[in-house]
Formats: C-alpha cells, structure tokens, sequence
C-alpha cells in the first residue's frame, strides 16, 4: 500500500509543478517597414515578409495580470457619460420650459378672453361708457366704468405674461441651439 501512496503522490506532485506551465503564453513581435512594432499571440497572423525577423517571447501567468492591469484604463472622469448627462439635464430643462410656456399661454389666452367680456359687458349695459367732450375744456373725458380697475388689472397681467412667455422662450431657444 505503501508504494501505491507513493506513486500517487509523485503523479500528483508532477501536475502540480506542471500547472504553471500551462498558463504560460507565447506574444510574437515583429517591426515593419515603417517602424511600427506589432504584436500578436497567433504566428499564423504574422505576415510572411516578417515571419523571419518576428521575435518570440515567453510569457508567464503573473505577466498577463501585470499586461492586463496596465491595459485597463484608469478611473476617471468619462467624457461620454458626462455629455450624456449634460443632454439629459438639458432635455429636462427643455421639458420643463416648454410646460412653463405653455401653462403662461393658456393663463394669457383665458385673461384675455375675460378682458374681451368685460369689454362686451361694458358696450352693452353702460351706454354712457363712450368718452364725452367736456364743454369748459373742449377735451374728450373717458367714462369710468365699475369694471375699470379689473380691465387695468388684467391688461397690466397680459402685459407681464407676455413679457414673462418672450424670456422663457427665448431661453428655450438658446438651449436647443445648444442642443
């Protein structure tokens, strides 16, 4: 039994001493005519030309990890997903102006329709409401009405929604050239 253990465990240092030779590779490198050096680890790939001058090189396990480590880039900023970002910042803005403009159009078109009944109101039931001229100054006096101040509100109100609506677009206009 004895020499059973022994030969088992010789087999089994054997494959264990062989295990790193099996992860070994082989990298050819070769300099063409220009003077670029190439790499390759297929010497099928190598063209013919340089097949004679192409050098063989060795590589070990250890040697890949350190090659495969430097290959990776390094963590940093990436200039693609902060441009992502940047588009998708952007594309909300523009969301968000565009509802803006048109919550302030539908609140100037409903003010506006208010101001325009007034006005309707006013030429029906006060008749009076059309400008007199004053006999000691010769001048036209406008008739106030009891809906004066709402029509003054409301046209100041159009005025700054109007204002406010050019800002925002023209904003939004810069923003999609940006885009």
């Amino acid at each position: 039994m004895l020499p059973k253990i022994k030969f088992l465990s010789a087999i089994l240092l054997m494959i264990f001493l062989q295990i790193p030779c099996l992860f070994s590779g082989e990298i050819y490198r070769w300099t063409d005519e220009k003077g670029t050096v190439h790499f390759t680890d297929d010497e099928s790939k190598i063209p013919r030309q340089y097949s004679d001058h192409a050098e063989r090189i060795e590589v070990r396990e250890e040697l890949l990890k350190e090659i495969e480590k430097t290959d990776k880039p390094e963590e940093g900023p990436d200039p693609v997903k902060d441009y992502l970002e940047d588009i998708g910042k952007k594309i909300e803005m523009k969301k968000s102006m565009e509802k803006k403009i048109s919550e302030l159009e539908e609140e100037l078109r409903l003010s506006e329709d208010y101001l325009r009944r007034i006005e309707e109101y006013e030429k029906e039931d006060y008749q009076y409401y059309q400008p007199f001229k004053d006999r000691r100054t010769g001048k036209w006096v406008p008739v106030a009405s009891p809906l004066y101040d709402e029509k003054r509100r409301l046209k100041a109100k159009i005025e700054a929604l109007k204002v406010e609506i050019k800002k925002i677009q023209e904003s939004l206009s810069l923003l999609m050239r940006s885009l």
